[in-house]
């Protein structure tokens, strides 16, 4: 029986078990304010308003305070199948690949010889959307925000499958150009929201964040399968936008 059953007119007013009319309104009140704190405490946080927390593990192969070395050795980890994307933080880091947990990205490091190699952790903080009045609108927001980073870690688990053999190119690209709709109807969904809410600021630079995915997608898997070099474009499109989408939450 849920919340709404519990709280059911008809079913206190039968009063079958023999409870006075005092006692069954106390009873009535109580079963509501203890409906309406469930509601609150199990409802509430599911309506898609929060994205949840959650750390990225970047293997890196080099770092550099010289930008034409970081090119250099980034070329170096493209020919061998990595991303080569490189990340700056005041430093250069020559990326291979990112990683959902710390023990993958230690263990292919294990693995790395002839390179320097280090764990770039990105945060993807926990954020709870509050961004209009209506709550229609914040978990249309939210579920906009969460899209990104739930095909982020579809690629990542693609590219593990395709770097063990488990999938062939052509298989991972079909599954990935099945997903390139979802995006476009995001971005329709993004442009009726900004028509409601025209002048904010993060409604724009989500927009502009998801014309930026949308592009560098579609370039990622419209380019001919069988070329051996759909694993780089995955690694190297994972790590940018790993860290595009934190700046985006972060601003």
């Amino acid at each position: 029986m849920n919340i709404k059953d519990l709280y059911n007119p008809h079913i206190i007013k039968r009063g079958r078990i023999g409870l006075t009319k005092p006692f069954a309104f106390f009873l009535a009140v109580i079963i509501l304010v203890t409906g309406i704190i469930g509601t609150l405490v199990f409802v509430v946080p599911m309506i898609g308003t929060r994205l949840s927390g959650r750390n990225y593990y970047i293997l890196t192969l080099g770092t550099s305070t010289n930008l034409v070395v970081a090119e250099g050795l980034s070329q170096r980890v493209k020919n061998g199948g990595g991303g080569g994307f490189i990340i700056n933080d005041g430093i250069f880091h020559v990326s291979a690949a990112a990683y959902l947990d710390r023990g993958s990205a230690e263990t292919v490091a294990g693995r790395m010889d002839g390179f320097e190699t280090g764990i770039f952790i990105v945060n993807i903080p926990r954020v709870r959307v509050r961004e209009f009045n209506n709550r229609a609108d914040n978990r249309a927001l939210m579920e906009l925000l969460v899209f990104p980073i739930d095909l982020i870690d579809f690629v990542i688990y693609q590219n593990s499958r395709l770097d063990t053999g488990e999938t062939s190119d052509s298989a991972v690209t079909y599954l990935l150009a099945n997903r390139a709709g979802a995006i476009r109807d995001n971005i329709v969904r993004l442009e009726n929201l900004m028509y409601q809410h025209y002048d904010n600021q993060f409604l724009i630079n989500i927009l502009e964040f998801y014309l930026r995915f949308l592009y560098d997608f579609y370039y990622m898997v419209s380019i001919t399968s069988g070329d051996g070099l759909l694993t780089h474009r995955l690694k190297y499109f994972v790590v940018k936008y790993i860290l595009e989408y934190n700046g985006l939450i972060l601003r």
